[in-house]
């Protein structure tokens, strides 16, 4: 069964240079297979910083943090039972794939850290799982409300994705948004937005009599974040 578990789960975790994060629990399966973390670090909109490579520490149990570089060389995690091997591959655009194998302590805490060693300030997710593709998972990053009037009838929606994989949103412009009589309207979305990229979402308002609140939630391959619904204030000026 495939494990996935997207990080953190509210907002990225912001390390200045040479900040050091918590560490986080994440889990390994009983069987034996390949762990991998995929993590992202975002510096600016539709832009990777390239700088020089976090440092990541894995722990298991009560072990000591063991580092492990961004540079494919495999270590051996520490356990009272044997524990495992861990590397990390450096891919592109300040995405960098963990891989945890020869297990053998399912049941004990593994815990991942990281730590900052550009210099500029990041913010780093990171999706964990033992499939290799379900570690490319988007993250919308929406802003949380719209406002939108009938006498000036088009809005817009800043919208990120902070994740791993490319994001898509599947609602067609014209798509009434807040309910079928909703007088707001999609007129235009991004077909999809990489990782690191932002774009906007645009919006259409017929009469408005008077004023109304409504709730969309967007229909998107993020399954694993709850940043997809927006609220939309609708009035007649």
């Amino acid at each position: 069964m495939s494990v996935i578990q997207v990080f953190p789960s509210d907002e990225p975790l912001t390390l200045a240079p040479g900040q050091t994060g918590p560490l986080v629990d994440f889990e390994v399966p009983i069987e034996p297979v390949p762990m991998l973390l995929r993590v992202i670090a975002l510096w600016t909109d539709n832009t990777p910083l390239n700088g020089v490579a976090p440092a990541f520490g894995i722990k298991l149990g009560q072990g000591l943090i063991t580092t492990v570089a961004a540079d494919g060389t495999d270590v051996d995690i520490p356990g009272p039972k044997g524990g495992g091997t861990a590397s990390c591959q450096p891919l592109h655009d300040d995405i960098y794939l963990l891989t945890v194998v020869n297990h053998t302590e399912s049941r004990t805490s593994w815990q991942l850290r990281i730590k900052n060693q550009a210099d500029r300030t990041l913010r780093f997710v990171w999706v964990n799982s033992n499939v290799r593709d379900d570690t490319l998972q988007p993250w919308m990053a929406l802003e949380d409300q719209l406002s939108i009037t009938s006498a000036s009838p088009v809005g817009f929606v800043v919208v990120r994705n902070q994740g791993t994989g490319t994001l898509t949103i599947d609602d067609s412009p014209g798509t009434a948004v807040g309910g079928q009589d909703s007088p707001v309207v999609l007129v235009h979305r991004p077909a999809e937005i990489a990782p690191h990229g932002v774009d906007h979402l645009a919006f259409s308002c017929g009469e408005v009599l008077s004023r109304r609140n409504l709730v969309h939630t967007f229909r998107t391959n993020d399954d694993k974040t709850a940043h997809t619904t927006l609220q939309i204030v609708a009035d007649p000026s």
